[in-house]
């Protein structure tokens, strides 16, 4: 039986669910809720990863790839 080497990608990823609080001046709540979207997206990482209210490891998804295959020669002895 033919034996192989198998390079594996793991995607591992962590899902937290957090909720805080924007001010947002605003004409509407339309804007006001497009602004909001916008601020979060744009605030640093760090700080949504930070916050008190996270809990670890809320959800964990995972996902492989193979990035290269390889078969071994074998020779005849």
């Amino acid at each position: 039986m033919p034996k192989y080497t198998c390079h594996v990608r793991a995607f591992i990823t962590e899902t937290y669910e957090v909720c805080d609080t924007i001010e947002i001046d605003a004409p509407d709540e339309i804007q006001a809720e497009e602004d909001a979207i916008t601020a979060a997206e744009n605030a640093p990482l760090k700080m949504w990863l930070s916050h008190s209210l996270i809990k670890e490891n809320e959800d964990i998804d995972t996902h492989f790839e193979i990035e290269e295959l390889e078969e071994h020669i074998r020779f005849n002895e």
